[in-house]
């Protein structure tokens, strides 16, 4: 088991995404300021229906978001800054990240929590990354 080279943990949900690093495997977990995602406003309004309007699923909000998320993630991964990923937020959150990552960010995956971790402090998610794992 490679216990070490950097890992991004990335906490999603429909609206703010936020971004940690783990340099060694179970090390102290550091937020990357940084990186701190919130959906825009035009995100949100982008789903909204109007009466006989059918053009946007109801979670279109969520995945244009979710999409932007992905486009950071691979950033990351096209500089070398991390050697593993893993996703946490609801199952179909990290089911449009994964649809959103090309193979080569998916083969860096090393666990998900399929679990809303929004507004947990640093501790709590260091317990639930070391229980994913």
């Amino acid at each position: 088991m490679n216990i070490s080279g950097a890992t991004l943990i990335v906490v999603a949900d429909a609206s703010e995404a936020r971004f940690y690093c783990e340099r060694v495997r179970m090390g102290p977990l550091t937020e990357r300021d940084g990186d701190h995602m919130v959906a825009t406003d035009q995100e949100h309004l982008s789903g909204t229906r109007h009466r006989g309007d059918r053009r946007w699923p109801q979670r279109e909000p969520e995945r244009r978001f979710l999409k932007r998320v992905a486009k950071q993630i691979v950033r990351h991964a096209l500089s070398s800054e991390f050697d593993r990923l893993v996703l946490v937020g609801l199952p179909r959150t990290i089911g449009v990240l994964r649809e959103s990552l090309p193979a080569e960010v998916l083969s860096r995956i090393d666990a998900t929590d399929g679990h809303s971790r929004r507004g947990e402090g640093v501790a709590a998610l260091r317990r639930h990354l070391s229980e994913a794992r």
